[in-house]
């Protein structure tokens, strides 16, 4: 790893030991206090907490004892943030996580991906005093022989937007994948400024402690914040939790491993952390439609950086030479590679101080993605009937855009589509329209209101329309902007 981006471990030597020899001998210890609980299909979620081991390590065993002797090729870890408020989800350009037992690669591609999405943005400073993700790896790298990591630190997110962050973590999930959900519950006693029960604390602390977890059982992403809303309660996981239930298929089933709290111990309840095992079994990843398209867009998403270079420098050349009246560059004179070579659908947007000036492309591959991209760079300057044509006085202040699109998939319903992940082609008799990805996340759309909008703005049809009509998914790999 050398050269590249370390996160270098924060709480080793405090919260667990930095010791290797050591470490390795608790972690294979409170794996083998923990049981394996036989479910109908396999573990896709998990809830562990993310205490000093002295305290939490026994619980948490027990909810990595269900991962021993599986193949898990990438896990999607969420934690709360204690130290640095965050907004929507904190992601860090890192290329691993370091831990006394070795390094943990992250999933840079995966990061990339995520960061498209308007409620995530990268946050190292976030990142690097937190616990709740860095203690949950030493567990996964005794249990899993290999993974990669996408560390995310959810902080604050609102019901809706919970479940539509859950939902883009799902549709790109594969089925090797795994989610964890790293949350201590409720927080009691003074020193948490958190002291409504008095001598019956211990049942009360469990009667709290049970209701969120039988809303955890219910995957109700809404009745869980309302609970903490009327409660009170002290669990740093509320919105980890939701976009964990977010990330579940419907027929996803909960199972409660092992709960207990800190004051347990000693019976004194005076100062005590509830912890909590809980298991997500059965179910896919993604809706059949979803799953098609994460698959399938391989090639969209496969462009290099020079790849990606070389694009842009043909647009651009291509969109003076053609505002200017004068012959167009040829395709020759760029270094194409094979990729560029083959056919795929492909869009041009222009925008001019943050506006849109023109957007046209090719929903399929009808001809070679650097002969497509030349030739809608053309279209959109000059033939987008929505604006008049681009003129030369305008180029110095013309961005590109580029949005290469994945084979097209038809959804079984309109459903499937998650906003901000999805492209989508409607159609409905001789009505059609297309939105990018990245309409829903420029716009900030959910669902509804994205299909809404294509359906009335760009199809022609009535706003509801769009519940019946054809509906078919793509992906797009999206670069560009002022910096090239």
């Amino acid at each position: 790893m050398t050269n590249k981006k370390i996160r270098r471990a924060a709480v080793a030597g405090s919260w667990y030991t930095d010791n290797k020899a050591a470490l390795q001998r608790e972690i294979r210890g409170y794996l083998a206090q923990g049981s394996f609980v036989s479910t109908s299909g396999p573990v896709r979620a998990l809830i562990a907490p993310h205490a000093g081991y002295a305290y939490a390590g026994r619980c948490a065993g027990m909810s990595y004892r269900q991962l021993e002797g599986r193949t898990i090729e990438r896990v999607f870890l969420l934690g709360p943030s204690h130290n640095i408020p965050v907004q929507g989800v904190a992601v860090a350009d890192v290329d691993a996580f370091e831990t006394p037992l070795g390094l943990v690669p992250v999933d840079t591609n995966m990061v990339g991906t995520l960061l498209k999405n308007k409620l995530v943005h990268d946050d190292p400073a976030a990142h690097r005093p937190e616990w709740s993700i860095e203690i949950e790896l030493p567990f996964l790298q005794t249990v899993l022989p290999s993974f990669s990591l996408v560390p995310l630190i959810i902080g604050d997110l609102s019901a809706p937007q919970a479940a539509d962050f859950g939902a883009t973590l799902k549709a790109l999930m594969g089925s090797n994948d795994i989610l964890v959900a790293s949350t201590d519950f409720t927080h009691y006693g003074e020193r948490f400024g958190y002291m409504p029960f008095g001598r019956d604390a211990k049942e009360a602390l469990t009667k709290l402690d049970m209701g969120a977890v039988d809303l955890i059982m219910k995957k109700d992403i809404p009745g869980i914040y309302k609970y903490a809303a009327k409660t009170g309660i002290t669990w740093d996981g509320v919105m980890v939790t939701a976009v964990m239930l977010g990330a579940l298929a419907e027929g996803a089933e909960g199972k409660l491993l092992l709960y207990y709290k800190s004051g347990d111990a000693e019976n004194d309840y005076g100062t005590s952390v509830s912890y909590v095992s809980l298991s997500f079994c059965g179910g896919n990843a993604a809706s059949s439609a979803a799953q098609a398209v994460t698959k399938q867009p391989e090639a969209a998403q496969g462009l290099t950086k020079e790849e990606k270079a070389t694009l842009l420098k043909l647009a651009r050349e291509t969109l003076v030479a053609h505002v200017n009246g004068k012959a167009l560059p040829k395709l020759g004179n760029y270094p194409l590679t094979q990729r560029l070579k083959e056919k795929a659908g492909a869009f041009v947007t222009l925008h001019a101080r943050g506006n849109l000036r023109g957007c046209i492309g090719y929903i399929e591959g009808i001809k070679p993605l650097a002969e497509t991209v030349q030739e809608n760079a053309c279209n959109a300057a000059t033939g987008d009937p929505r604006f008049s044509r681009v003129r030369p006085a305008e180029l110095d202040g013309i961005d590109i855009e580029i949005s290469v699109m994945s084979p097209l998939v038809k959804a079984k319903s309109y459903k499937d589509v998650i906003a901000g992940t999805h492209g989508v082609v409607l159609k409905k008799g001789w009505h059609q329209g297309v939105f990018l990805p990245q309409v829903a996340t420029e716009t900030g759309w959910d669902r509804d209101t994205f299909l809404s909008h294509l359906s009335a703005d760009k199809a022609g049809l009535g706003p509801e329309d769009y519940k019946t009509a054809d509906l078919y998914l793509f992906t797009a790999d999206v670069f560009g902007g002022k910096e090239h």
